[in-house]
């Protein structure tokens, strides 16, 4: 299939905007992990008296693997589609690189268990 665009042009699919959109939002989960981890989960561990702030910590970094999935196969199949542009790659190598740190994030829990 020949390519739809090159890497200087925008973008010509919705799928490669929701591959861009998608990458890039996975990239807030880690500030929001960082705020949640410092400042919001010692408060709702003091009033609940449960480990409620862990349950919410690990959904964030369930939601950061699916947003990277998703985002992965965006990417692949704007790709497949001809899609060669910028905003493809913007979000796409980003949602890989992330994608293989939560991945090894799970594998090292596994492996190495605290």
């Amino acid at each position: 299939m020949l390519p739809l665009n090159t890497f200087k042009d925008g973008p010509k699919t919705k799928t490669a905007w929701w591959a861009m959109r998608l990458g890039l939002a996975t990239l807030l989960v880690f500030p929001f992990l960082g705020i949640f981890a410092s400042f919001v989960r010692p408060m709702i561990d003091k009033a609940t008296s449960e480990t409620l702030g862990a349950a919410i910590g690990f959904g964030a970094g369930a939601f950061g693997i699916v947003l990277s999935i998703s985002a992965i196969i965006a990417g692949i199949r704007a790709y497949r589609a001809g899609e060669r542009s910028w905003a493809l790659w913007l979000g796409f190598i980003p949602a890989i690189l992330i994608g293989c740190f939560w991945i090894l994030m799970i594998v090292g829990e596994f492996v190495f268990p605290h």
